[in-house]
């Protein structure tokens, strides 16, 4: 690990445990700190900075949230560096799908751009545990077509279990995350039953394609596939909540 009076400056006055947490990311990111270093003592790194301790504890906390620290306790505690997983990015992805908001064509608009290649993909990867694993699936869902299960665990797990065949993590997480924050919006509308079983029968199609080894075919299906889920989702609704082809949920009255 690089001397910490070579990596960081005294803090500025203004913002800051923001500044202290660029410094420290900057430091990790340039490879000046790697994973599983110990950072000095608090006493001795507010001193470096020329802070409190209580800024420098902020910036630490805004640091673990972004997963690049971890602080452990005890004797042989202290601020450790950590690599970032996957679930902490996706979870961060999916908070900000949340607070933003994206229209429901949006979310198609990336899914086409993604989804269909993703089974083209799998249509020449795809190994038969794979396939049984997929259609396990789909009578797994059936089973809870009418159910909370349905709508978290199987869907995104289907889609989920397509993008890891690609061994590709960047479209994992995007795909997962995706996945995961349009279940959250669909839990906020009510799902018909002629909704679900369209959700069954296109991955059925899917799958069917896949079976064949038709990369075509699997990216055509896929296609139809996300048009359908579209379609579905706007025409349902929950009470006075609506989904809008620019995705806003809103009240019928307008509020």
């Amino acid at each position: 690990m690089h001397d910490m009076k070579d990596i960081f400056d005294t803090v500025k006055s203004n913002r800051i445990s923001e500044n202290i947490v660029h410094q420290i990311r900057g430091a990790i990111l340039r490879g000046e700190l790697k994973i599983g270093d110990r950072l000095p003592s608090e006493k001795d790194l507010a001193m470096k900075f020329g802070v409190s301790k209580s800024s420098l504890r902020e910036a630490y906390r805004v640091l673990e949230a972004y997963g690049l620290l971890e602080i452990k306790q005890g004797m042989s505690g202290g601020a450790f560096v950590k690599e970032v997983d996957l679930k902490t990015i996706k979870d961060g992805l999916v908070n900000y799908f949340f607070f933003q908001n994206p229209s429901i064509r949006e979310y198609t608009q990336i899914r086409t751009f993604i989804e269909p290649e993703v089974v083209k993909i799998c249509a020449l990867k795809i190994t038969d545990n794979d396939i049984d694993y997929l259609k396990n699936n789909i009578s797994e869902m059936e089973k809870e077509v009418d159910g909370e299960n349905f709508m978290s665990d199987l869907d995104c797990a289907f889609h989920k279990k397509l993008a890891d065949i690609t061994e590709n993590t960047m479209i994992s997480l995007i795909v997962e995350s995706v996945q995961t924050a349009l279940i959250n919006v669909k839990r906020m509308l009510q799902m018909n039953h002629d909704f679900l079983t369209m959700v069954c029968d296109g991955h059925k199609k899917i799958v069917g394609a896949l079976c064949e080894r038709d990369p075509d075919k699997a990216g055509k299906e896929m296609l139809q596939h996300i048009i359908e889920v579209e379609t579905g989702m706007l025409a349902c609704k929950n009470g006075d909540m609506v989904l809008t082809e620019t995705g806003i949920l809103k009240s019928d009255t307008g509020r």
